[in-house]
């Protein structure tokens, strides 16, 4: 019976121990990942924040903010005019992009971001 009670505590500890360092918080608050849609065109990257708050194109220090207020079906998220403005950036002056391939590429990745943004936001 005293194994009982004394392993108890120390289970719980144990739980309450590994949920604290598995939702340690980083630096920063957004999910960041490079997105190259051709190989003729530059790295940007793409970011969530894990706050709910509008994801983001980052290229030469500038960032390219989607709008949650635009979502619709044809505009997932409100990021087609943070797409188009980030694919003209990074591929402006590139012959032969396919920006229909890169805006799914870009989505694509987008939604991934999202997906981690949500569920590191749980550990918040």
């Amino acid at each position: 019976m005293k194994k009982k009670i004394f392993l108890l505590p120390l289970s719980l500890f144990a739980i309450f121990a590994l949920v604290t360092w598995s939702c340690e918080k980083d630096e920063s608050d957004d999910v960041c990942d490079k997105y190259q849609p051709e190989e003729s065109c530059e790295i940007a990257n793409a970011c969530c924040p894990t706050d709910g708050g509008n994801c983001y194109y980052e290229y030469n220090d500038q960032k390219y903010y989607c709008d949650k207020t635009q979502d619709s079906e044809d505009n997932p998220d409100g990021c087609n005019d943070a797409m188009e403005q980030v694919l003209n950036a990074v591929c402006g002056s590139a012959k032969g992009v396919n920006y229909t391939l890169a805006k799914a590429e870009l989505r694509a990745l987008t939604q991934q971001l999202l997906n981690q943004a949500r569920v590191e936001s749980l550990c918040n």
